[in-house]
Parts: C-alpha cells; sequence; structure tokens
C-alpha cells in the first residue's frame, strides 16, 4: 500500500481564461506561484514525508515540481514523460466553452463516457490512463510515500482512476475544480476500469465536503 499525494501545477495565465492547454508548455503565473506556497503549507500541515516528487518534463507540471521539492529541502525530483497531460490535438489553446460550441454532437454521444471524448488528431481521456498505467504501479511497488504533480486534465484521470469513479461531462476537458493537495493510499492504478466508469451527474458532490482549488 502506497500513500500517494496528487498536487495540481501551479496556474497559468491558460487556467485563467478556461484555455485547453494540452500538451503545451506555459509557465505558471502569479497565483501558481502561490499555489506552490500553498501545496508545500498544506503537505507540511499534513505531516507527509514525501520520498520522491514526479511529474511530466515541460511547464507548468516541471516548473512546479521542481520550486515545491526546494521548499521541502531538496527532494528528489524524476522525470516521467508519460505523466505528460493529455493530447488535445486540435483544441489547445481554445477557449473551453468555444470547444463544446463547436462540437455539440460529439459531447453529446459521449455524454454517458466523458473519458472517450477526443479532439482531432489528440487522444481520449482513456487514451491518456492506459500510459499511466506502468510507470504509476512501478512507483506504487517502489514506494511508500510519494507524489505526482500534474496539470488538468491528466490530474483528473489520475484522481479518477484511484478513486475507482467516473468523472462529470463538464469535466472532461479542463478537468475537475479540486483541492490543490490531495492524498490517496492504493496498491495499483488499474486503467483497464477507467474507460467502463460511468459517467457522475454534473451537480454531484463526487467527494462531500472537499473544498475546490479557490474554496
Amino acid at each position: 500500500m502506497s500513500q500517494i499525494v496528487l498536487i495540481r501545477a501551479g496556474q497559468t495565465d491558460y487556467d485563467t481564461d478556461s484555455r485547453l492547454i494540452g500538451m503545451l508548455e506555459m509557465p505558471i503565473n502569479k497565483a501558481g506561484v502561490q499555489d506552490v506556497h500553498d501545496a508545500v503549507a498544506e503537505i507540511n500541515h499534513l505531516g507527509v514525508k514525501l520520498e520522491m516528487i514526479f511529474a511530466a518534463p515541460g511547464d507548468p507540471a516541471w516548473s512546479t515540481a521542481q520550486a515545491i521539492a526546494k521548499e521541502l529541502n531538496g527532494i528528489r525530483v524524476k522525470e516521467l514523460t508519460e505523466l505528460r497531460n493529455v493530447d488535445q490535438g486540435l483544441w489547445q489553446g481554445l477557449p473551453e466553452s468555444e470547444v463544446r460550441k463547436r462540437y455539440p454532437r460529439m459531447f453529446k454521444a459521449c455524454r454517458d463516457k466523458p473519458q472517450t471524448v477526443c479532439a482531432p488528431e489528440g487522444e481520449s481521456l482513456s487514451d491518456a490512463c492506459e500510459r499511466l498505467s506502468r510507470v504509476l504501479n512501478k512507483a506504487i511497488r517502489k514506494h511508500d510515500v510519494f507524489a505526482i504533480v500534474a496539470v488538468e486534465p491528466i490530474a483528473t484521470v489520475i484522481r479518477c482512476t484511484l478513486q475507482q469513479r467516473g468523472l462529470t461531462l463538464a469535466s472532461c476537458l479542463c478537468g475537475e475544480d479540486r483541492k490543490l493537495v490531495e492524498c490517496f493510499e492504493a496498491t495499483e492504478f488499474d486503467s483497464s476500469a477507467f474507460v467502463n466508469f460511468e459517467c457522475v451527474p454534473d451537480t454531484a458532490d463526487v467527494a462531500a465536503g472537499s473544498p475546490g482549488r479557490h474554496g
């Protein structure tokens, strides 16, 4: 059993504008710098003793992980390309509202399985989940306590898989608005079930009592 600390990468201007970042690289902004400090404070409050921090190459995940590691007295950060964000293809850089307006039939067809929504020349959340399986299961076998710094929506993919639940249609593009730091216990990362999870109604609170990122 491993304790996994999921940390959302610091905010960028794309987050502020509700644009799809996908695999584009963006520096963290002023709010993102504060996110780093808040994440460190929460980790210290929880008394978590991290053995390792895993993050994808490129910003904002990598710079967030490096900054957190520095504030936690130099915990080792390891690059995992498999942790790269969901490839949102031709949708990258577009406002979320514009994507939903342009492709209403696709979202209607995928309303029961939001994880199968796939951008032109991109990948679905289910495809992204599958590439995480090998590296995260290896990390679970090797480490008792480790952190993952991830960009949305790949952070939502990881969270839903660890919690063995579906996601909402509203969160399939820019992810869920959740806490900056979340802790999970897991013996495995079961990506095979992710594609079969049923949609969670958009009005459901999948973690009752848990404030959102800005809560």
